[in-house]
């Protein structure tokens, strides 16, 4: 029996070729960070999301919709900014700001070991960073900020309050 092209008779005849032994020639499919969400997200803001489940009133008859909303400390810490997709729907007044003091790190002297370990985990850091620019990715520049803020009704006193944390800081604000 003739052969048929590069394939021998012995082979065509299996049931199951298999595949030849050795490294791949070339990688495919999507590669880990080559994703489009990956690529083109927006980047992550550091402020709380507020989730509004039912609407909220105010004595003028102003209505806020349920939804997701980022909650915004103002720089002077006097105003709560209320932003649904980067557009500004509210603002409140802040009655109380807490800072807590407790979580400040002074710095300690260190001996070598530890001046070693440090410096090579800086340079962990860098050799990540920089090859995340090589891959076209945003580096991570900010770390991990706890963030809470909610929303509760009280009704002996006929308002809402927002609570503000973020990172230190806690703040409170009333929507009467």
């Amino acid at each position: 029996m003739a052969g048929f092209g590069a394939i021998s008779p012995q082979a065509y005849m299996m049931q199951r070729v298999l595949p030849p032994r050795g490294p791949a020639i070339y990688r495919s499919g999507i590669k880990e960070g080559e994703k489009g969400y990956e690529i083109y997200a927006q980047p992550s803001s550091t402020n709380p999301t507020l989730i509004i489940s039912n609407p909220v009133y105010d004595d003028d008859d102003n209505v806020i919709m349920p939804g997701y909303y980022e909650l915004i400390l103002s720089y002077d810490r006097q105003i709560l900014v209320l932003a649904q997709a980067g557009v500004e729907v509210a603002r409140f007044p802040v009655f109380k700001v807490e800072e807590d003091k407790t979580q400040e790190v002074t710095p300690q002297p260190m001996d070598n070991k530890s001046q070693r370990k440090l410096d090579n985990e800086q340079k962990k850091k860098e050799k990540t960073r920089k090859k995340q620019i090589r891959q076209g990715q945003i580096p991570d520049e900010t770390s991990q900020i706890y963030t809470n803020a909610t929303i509760e009704y009280d009704e002996k006193g006929d308002y809402y309050l927002i609570k503000y944390e973020r990172g230190r800081i806690r703040a409170w604000g009333a929507i009467k």
